[in-house]
């Protein structure tokens, strides 16, 4: 199976990669989509095969070496990009209930705990519910843990590594 690439509008495409990952790729203009269209210039085989050759499950290829190819081959490059929003909530999900599970707790136990619906509970585990700060929260408080800010960049401004 190979990568996946179809237009969402003129300037942004949807791209699945073979193991089910989405994103969104946003371009500054349409000239991309005019090349396909109007050239025939298949600019989505380009880019799915882009995608097949160089994505290994490390996002920073997009801006990189994708970017650079699509550059190099005078397509116009990517400007922005993003997971699909649904797959977010499903990778969100799935977490909660990996965690509620290895606490040893059901759904009802864990909603009574942290304050929500079990209902609530078992459409944001389904990845069906886009959970907000203050119900990731509640939860975080019903498994006994807490949500953590995590520093991206993981060097001090001398140069030095920072702890975690």
């Amino acid at each position: 199976m190979k990568t996946k690439v179809i237009y969402l509008d003129p300037k942004r495409v949807l791209v699945e990669t073979p193991k089910g990952e989405k994103f969104i790729l946003g371009f500054y203009s349409s000239m991309n989509y005019s090349l396909e269209t109007e050239y025939n210039v298949s600019f989505t085989d380009f880019l799915s095969s882009l995608f097949d050759k160089f994505y290994k499950g490390n996002d920073s290829v997009i801006m990189g070496e994708i970017t650079r190819q699509l550059l190099i081959h005078r397509f116009e490059p990517v400007f922005s990009y993003g997971r699909d929003p649904i797959q977010n909530r499903v990778i969100m999900g799935n977490r909660i209930r990996e965690l509620r599970e290895d606490k040893n707790m059901d759904v009802f136990t864990l909603a009574e705990q942290a304050g929500i619906q079990p209902n609530t509970l078992k459409r944001i585990e389904a990845g069906k519910f886009s959970a907000d700060l203050d119900i990731l929260s509640k939860i975080a408080q019903g498994l006994g843990m807490k949500i953590d800010f995590v520093e991206l960049n993981m060097v001090k401004n001398n140069g030095e590594p920072r702890r975690l």
